[in-house]
Parts: C-alpha cells; structure tokens; sequence
C-alpha cells in the first residue's frame, strides 16, 4: 500500500469522561484506533512497557495490539477520544466488526482486514504505534470527529475520513514532533521519567535524581512537567503508589515489607501517601481488593 492510496473509513468512535481506573488485562482491538488524551497526563502500557503521555497526546494503534491506559494521578483523571477506523473503504459494508476485548479473548482470525498487516508493513513511513505528544490541534480534531459522529451532518462519514487521513500525515515524522524524533527539552524530561522507573524502589529524591542526570532540580522539574504533566517528584510518587497497589492486590508480603520494596520511609509514610493518593490506606486496599 503507498500512502496515496490512504482513504480511512471511520467505523465508530468513543468519549470516556474522567478515566481513572485501568482493566485487569490489556485490551485488543480488530481495526485501527487514534486515541487522544486530554485534560490530564496518562500512563499508557504497549507489550508491557509503560509510559507517560501529557494531555493533548495522540496514540495510533494497528490491529491486535494490547494496550492498557490509567489516569497518572487519581485526582486528576484524563478525558479520552477513539476513533476505530480502517485504512481502505473496501471493507465499509461488513457487518463482522467486533468490539475490543481483553488480550486473552483476542482472536486474530476475526481482524476486519486480514491484509492490513502487510499493507501497515509496506507503510513504512507510518510505524506503528505512533505517539504524537502535546499536540492540542490534533487533539481537538479527534474530538471534532467524534462531534460529527454524535450529530451526523450530511455526508459526516466523508468529512470525518478526510480528517482521519490528515491526523496520520500529520503523525508523520516529518511534521510532528514524535516518539523517534523530540526535541532536546523532550529527550531530556524522557531520561528522567525513565530514570525514576529504574530506581523509584530506591531512597531517590527529586534533589538526587536532577543530580543524577546533572541537571538543576528547578530545570528538571519545567521540563517533565512541560513535557509530561507532572514534577519528578509527582511521577516518582505515582511509580511508588502504583507498585504498591499492585503488590497490596496480587500478593500476601506484609505492610512493612511492600513499603520498604516501594521506597517508602516507613508504614507511617506508607499509609500517609496511599491514603492522600488513593484515598484508602494499605489494609483497606488489601481488604477491598481495590482502589
């Protein structure tokens, strides 16, 4: 396929308000998704490998990839925009479209277009996944065709493929700036996110993680939060709640163990930090088997 031959047909699309919780497994999708993330950062997971996306982010997915989205912070949960749609109108009139479903229940057999694969291979130009970070004009263009969904003008599913077909070539590398092609501000704050994820565990600081990557505590702090959402410190926060959740839910190590494995000072500390985040403490997330 060249990317002349491009001519999306939309298939449907979503809005989720306020998205704060995450699914027990990743979920598949049997046709192309453009998701956009707005109001709030999200933490996003691809072939778990997890990520922080700014608000006024865009992912691109193929067919069949897991993917898993969180709100970064509880108290502020992201609004999120998708769109499902196909590279071709050849398949506009199938009726054997299926919703997205959890990784484990996925079945390859049942993607819309079998050939899209090869067609998304010949694309070279057009990898995926594609991240387009801190794009607000794309951003608000997945929110316009979701409106013309909603509302339904003549001729709303041409006008919604013409702006399908504009957000991917405006995904391409050479005219935005992303995941392979940032800025150095972006380089920089991605070295810091990458570095709390390796050693969030530990007894870091935001003093010592800036001094760590030579940088200034102030500067560091303008461009994760310019590039991601938050300060080192939130993020290193979030990385140390969200393990410990994990750990509260899927293991029997006690309190003190799991504070001290998640660079907690203390149960006190421990306590003090998952009640303000999550608005439960460690035993009555244990108990409740939830956040």
């Amino acid at each position: 396929m060249e990317l002349y031959e491009i001519n999306p047909f939309p298939r449907t699309t979503g809005r989720f308000e306020d998205w704060c919780f995450e699914n027990e497994y990743p979920c598949v999708a049997y046709d192309l998704r453009m998701f956009a993330f707005m109001k709030s950062s999200a933490l996003v997971t691809l072939h778990e490998k997890r990520m922080l996306l700014p608000a006024d982010s865009l992912l691109i997915l193929a067919p069949g990839e897991p993917y898993d989205f969180r709100s970064a912070e509880r108290e502020h949960p992201f609004d999120l925009y998708c769109l499902s749609f196909d590279l071709t109108q050849e398949y506009r009139g199938s009726s054997h479209f299926r919703l997205p479903t959890y990784a484990p229940l996925f079945r390859p057999e049942f993607l819309v277009d079998q050939k899209i694969r090869t067609g998304l291979r010949d694309l070279s130009n057009l990898s995926l996944p594609r991240i387009v970070r801190d794009a607000p004009g794309l951003a608000d263009k997945v929110r316009l065709v979701w409106q013309l969904f909603e509302e339904k003008p003549v001729y709303y599913l041409e006008r919604c493929s013409g702006i399908i077909k504009e957000l991917l070539f405006s995904a391409l590398p050479d005219r935005a700036i992303t995941d392979t092609e940032e800025e150095p501000g972006a380089v920089h704050a991605r070295r810091a996110i990458r570095y709390i994820e390796a050693h969030f565990r530990e007894p870091i600081s935001e003093k010592s993680i800036a001094a760590a990557l030579n940088f200034h505590p102030y500067y560091l702090a303008r461009l994760t939060k310019r590039y991601f959402g938050v300060t080192p410190y939130q993020y290193l926060i979030q990385c140390r709640v969200g393990e410990a959740v994990r750990l509260l839910l899927h293991t029997d190590q006690p309190l003190g163990a799991i504070a001290s494995a998640c660079g907690f000072a203390g149960l006190s500390h421990f306590s003090t930090v998952m009640r303000r985040k999550t608005g439960l403490t460690p035993g009555e997330i244990r108990k409740n088997g939830h956040i």
